[in-house]
């Protein structure tokens, strides 16, 4: 097997040590050396891939959140919104992390991890989200819109998803149609006015 394979291999094991480690102990608590003993590699083969358990993390959390957009992606693209594309791209995002074990994990115990986290890798997230949006949107739109549009929508959906991941309120926001209701009144009137005013 090439060296590369054996690399890309080894540090998927680690990943998904990690993920089962941070699954079962929360994200604070959780030692390398028991994701070295799951992932079956010692802390040095850790060590040459993450500086630390910080950069673990932050690459578990990458890792969820890219295949996270992906599934929200393909199954926005599968089916047909009940509202329009912007309203259920929020709406289906916000169920779908609820249903994530370790993101909603990290959410519950470590909600300070998650603004830390988000400060350090907000582009990232900026971008896992604008890839999401090319694949759900009809063809052609996200040329007519443009790049520029296509990341303020990201960003948007991603600050307004951390709102009602993190913030209670009133009333709660439990069920897809709850969330797809304060996506209407209050999410969708925040969007730039060249993204409201081309329609999906």
């Amino acid at each position: 097997m090439p060296a590369d394979n054996r690399a890309d291999s080894a540090t998927c094991a680690i990943l998904d040590a990690a993920v089962a480690e941070f699954e079962q102990h929360g994200f604070r608590r959780v030692a390398l050396d028991d994701v070295a003993r799951r992932a079956r590699v010692s802390r040095t083969t850790i060590y040459r891939r993450f500086a630390g358990r910080d950069e673990l993390v932050a690459a578990v959390i990458d890792r969820e959140n890219a295949a996270l957009f992906a599934d929200i992606a393909h199954e926005l693209r599968s089916r047909r919104p009940q509202s329009n594309y912007y309203v259920e791209a929020f709406t289906l995002s916000i169920m779908r992390f609820r249903q994530h074990r370790v993101l909603t994990r990290m959410l519950a115990d470590e909600p300070g991890l998650m603004l830390e986290l988000a400060h350090q890798h907000w582009d990232a997230a900026i971008e896992r989200m604008a890839g999401a949006l090319r694949v759900i949107f009809p063809d052609g739109f996200a040329d007519r819109i443009g790049a520029t549009a296509i990341d303020e929508l990201a960003d948007t959906i991603l600050r307004y998803a951390a709102m009602v991941l993190v913030l209670p309120s009133r009333p709660p926001l439990s069920s897809a149609e709850d969330i797809r209701r304060f996506a209407t009144e209050h999410f969708l009137p925040s969007l730039p006015a060249a993204l409201r005013a081309v329609p999906v």
